[in-house]
């Protein structure tokens, strides 16, 4: 009876065996593919009967162990929407999709989600970010302007970059940072010579550009319309493309006479445009306290449309912003406006947490997406597929998707892939004991044969 037992416990050792050896080559083949997870086998004895006295070979039953949470190296890719994972998760994808039966316009993908650790992702021909398996990344929708996430359950979807063109911004503001020279001779003065202009462009809400320019003019203190001080100056603002009139202001500095005003900061500001502009036209002066902002808000007629420009000369009775101190010509420190032209797509940029922000050519940096990472209590026991991809089971829990860094989470690193986390000679060396395992299991076979013969021949 033993001797038929150890027959059919060869035969499963043989089984048991064959079956290292298939997980094996299928980890040997797989060293290459970006995200792969390693397949090592388990061996469990069986039992057929056994106690003190007798042990009837049961044999032994190979299972396949999951190796899906153990991380592969991560190497450096080319592209910024090659991603991995460091740490624990999976990123969450969605299968190809199918094509709506008798349309001609687009696809439908399933409510199932899968999981993957395979990063290698790039823009398809719509918009969607694909991995090299074909499966479609999956991300929260953000509010571009508040980067709000909307990360309800269930609201993550394949991300689709569709937001090709960046809308203009009209200018509402221009900064100015200049120092007027304190030993300039006054423009009444004989052989005086006008400053260069300061200009900038601006952007109308349809995103065409047009120049503000501010021509500085030392006041002569004898003037009387306006009334002229020998630290004051005009600044004769205009508009390219605009039917409103030339606004003129005074700028009026500190000589440290009044302790909150320092000598050379700007004390105060005054409309002395001559004729008087329009109430349609009028600028709007705010207040001209020592620490407030110096504002002058100009309405400009541009086309049928009016657009509002505030001009800050910095802070009254500090050295930022207008400032007249010794120097040689109106120097210019920085000159900045808050408008934006119309850009189109450049490229992607991903962090650390995830976010997908659309670079474009007006140098706009705007996030729309951002994944989430999804995790498993027993991340082990998913269902392998296809393309390096799983889905969930009852033994592995469903996924908790969290935003990357938190929760236990790994972060994202862009431009980056997970290699397989097969090791070629940890392989070599499994094989090479299961090759020797199989060919004694063989022998045991052999002699069990010889044996058996040697009963047969015992009738002869």
């Amino acid at each position: 009876m033993s001797l038929f037992a150890s027959l059919t416990t060869a035969v499963g050792g043989l089984n048991a065996q064959s079956a290292a050896i298939g997980n094996i080559s299928d980890n040997v083949a797989n060293a290459q593919t970006v995200g792969f997870k390693r397949i090592d086998t388990g061996f469990e004895s069986l039992v057929t009967s056994s106690n003190a006295n007798f042990n009837q070979p049961g044999g032994v039953l190979a299972q396949p162990v999951y190796e899906n949470a153990l991380s592969g190296s991560l190497v450096t890719a080319a592209s910024s929407s090659d991603l991995a994972i460091s740490g624990q998760g999976f990123f969450q994808v969605k299968a190809p999709p199918s094509t709506t039966a008798g349309t001609t316009t687009g696809s439908q993908f399933s409510g199932s989600n899968f999981y993957t650790r395979r990063g290698d992702f790039t823009i398809n021909n719509q918009g969607y970010l694909v991995n090299g398996a074909g499966y479609y990344l999956e991300g929260y929708n953000v509010n571009p302007q508040t980067n709000v996430v909307n990360n309800a359950n269930g609201s993550a979807v394949p991300i689709q970059v569709t937001q090709l063109l960046d809308n203009p911004v009209s200018t509402t503001t221009v900064n100015l940072a200049a120092n007027l020279p304190s030993s300039s001779v006054s423009d009444l003065t004989a052989g005086y010579t006008t400053p260069a202009p300061v200009s900038v462009q601006v952007y109308d809400s349809f995103g065409n550009t047009h120049q503000a320019s501010i021509q500085f003019n030392k006041l002569d203190p004898t003037q009387t319309s306006p009334v002229g001080n020998t630290n004051s100056w005009s600044a004769a603002i205009t508009l390219a493309g605009s039917t409103s009139p030339v606004t003129t202001l005074q700028l009026t500095f500190g000589d440290g006479s009044a302790a909150s005003t320092a000598a050379g900061t700007l004390a105060s500001i005054a409309d002395i445009t001559s004729p008087a502009n329009t109430a349609a036209n009028a600028a709007t002066i705010g207040p001209t306290t020592a620490g407030s902002a110096s504002t002058v808000s100009i309405p400009y007629t541009i086309g049928a449309a009016t657009q509002k420009i505030s001009f800050n000369f910095g802070t009254y009775g500090t050295d930022t912003g207008v400032t007249q101190f010794a120097d040689t010509q109106v120097n210019v420190s920085s000159i900045t406006q808050n408008g934006i032209a119309r850009g189109s797509f450049q490229n992607l940029s991903i962090d650390n947490n995830g976010n997908v922000a659309l670079n474009y050519s007006n140098g706009q940096s705007l996030t729309y997406f951002q994944i989430p990472i999804a995790q498993f209590n027993a991340p082990d026991q998913l269902q392998r597929l296809n393309g390096s991809a799983f889905s969930s089971t009852q033994t592995s829990g469903a996924a908790q998707l969290s935003s990357p860094n938190a929760d236990g989470a790994g972060s994202i690193s862009s431009s980056t892939l997970e290699q397989s986390n097969v090791d070629i000679a940890s392989e070599f060396t499994k094989l090479i004991t299961a090759q020797n395992v199989y060919s004694a299991n063989s022998k045991v076979i052999t002699a069990d044969n010889q044996l058996l013969q040697t009963v047969i021949n015992l009738v002869q």
